[in-house]
């Protein structure tokens, strides 16, 4: 690093580094609101990935600089090995960050350690190869072995092309996110989803932009190659901060009907609400009047606006007064409005189909799961039921 643009690059890598270490720190301190009980995988996660960045940059740092490279440590294998390793693991990390919102992983289930092995063939191939930062730097190259620049070239391979897989995935988790939370969930935010398909389109340019870089490299000059590298730096700066704002505002919004909803056995805490009854009249008017529950996309916030009551003052009422969160609450009032359509004899001619879209339901999976487990059977067999029953009472 010989002029001014690469003093500046450093600079701007050691402060992304610093910053990136303060984020961990503040995703590991972000306290949880009153009466929840944190999940802390996404956290978790968030937080692993923030470190692999840390350890990319730093050791990028290291292989670049003119006086890390003088050192006795750019002799040993050690360095290229951090860095593959920090590469190859993002993806993977990514992935299970954006599947950890939506559930609990169990990492100690075998088929989870595959998405390792692209870590663990870099580390084979360069220590078995003994391969330094020397060895790294493609300029130096034609020097090598054959063998050692096969080595090299293949590790080179695995991380510029690997990421490109995962970011794929991760596309495809968040899609599958957006739908399990549209079919199972009443609170969802739609500003977290697009802003998590932001964080996905920030990414799949910062790994394409490497792609190409790579295969461009044999064919532009090593200043312009070393140009490519910089700019793929400053996607980094750009996007861990975009992530950051993802995994701040999903940890504690997208996830919060996961534990924003749990009771304080240890205090009433109705008792200590301020004009509680009249509270507690909005609830049922918003369900007997206003039909809230008929919104598909209804979720505690719009719920709490519409009837006039505080967000938290909402939650605290279907868990103390109703036993029960949010989601149950909504979901039991939609199954009871579906048994009453489906024993209606003005609905006879409507198909099941009909019934849990006029219920509030937009997903079939979703309403058969909620009707069979609070009413022990399917829809289909509580109307046939329904109308023995009423044909019983009825007769022709």
């Amino acid at each position: 690093m010989k002029n001014l643009l690469l003093n500046l690059h450093e600079v701007v890598i050691v402060l992304t580094i610093i910053e990136t270490l303060l984020l961990c720190v503040a995703l590991g301190l972000l306290p949880a609101n009153a009466g929840q009980i944190p999940r802390k995988q996404p956290r978790r996660l968030l937080q692993a990935f923030f470190l692999l960045v840390v350890g990319m940059l730093t050791t990028t740092l290291i292989t670049w600089n003119a006086s890390f490279q003088a050192m006795a440590i750019a002799n040993y294998p050690i360095i290229p090995a951090l860095l593959s390793a920090c590469l190859l693991l993002q993806g993977p990390v990514l992935f299970y960050y954006l599947r950890s919102l939506s559930q609990e992983i169990n990492f100690q289930r075998w088929y989870h350690g595959i998405h390792l092995l692209p870590a663990l063939v870099a580390l084979a191939v360069i220590f078995a190869y003994d391969l330094s930062i020397y060895d790294w730097m493609p300029g130096h190259w034609p020097e090598l072995l054959h063998a050692d620049r096969m080595a090299m070239a293949f590790v080179w391979a695995l991380f510029k092309c690997s990421p490109l897989g995962y970011v794929l995935a991760c596309f495809y988790t968040e899609h599958r996110l957006r739908q399990q939370m549209e079919q199972m969930y009443s609170a969802i935010s739609e500003r977290e989803l697009r802003l998590a398909d932001l964080v996905l389109g920030g990414f799949f340019i910062h790994w394409f932009w490497s792609f190409i870089a790579y295969f461009l490299g044999g064919y532009v000059s090593g200043e312009t190659n070393d140009l490519l590298g910089i700019l793929n730096n400053y996607l980094t700066v750009i996007l861990i901060n975009v992530v950051f704002l993802f995994g701040w505002r999903n940890t504690r919004q997208l996830l919060k009907q996961d534990f924003i909803e749990i009771t304080d056995t240890g205090k009433d805490r109705l008792q200590e609400m301020a004009q509680v009854d009249e509270k507690l009249q909005a609830v049922e008017n918003g369900i007997r009047q206003q039909r809230l529950h008929l919104e598909s996309q209804i979720n505690l916030e719009r719920f709490a606006e519409l009837v006039g009551v505080k967000p938290r003052e909402l939650s605290t009422i279907i868990n103390d007064h109703y036993q029960q969160n949010f989601f149950e609450f909504i979901n039991s009032q939609r199954v009871e409005e579906a048994k009453r359509l489906l024993a209606a004899p003005e609905c006879v001619g409507d198909t099941v189909l009909d019934i849990l879209y006029k219920s509030g339901f937009n997903s079939q999976s979703a309403f058969h799961r909620f009707f069979k487990r609070m009413v022990g059977m399917t829809p289909s067999e509580y109307r046939k039921q329904a109308h023995r029953s009423l044909s019983a009472i009825n007769p022709l």
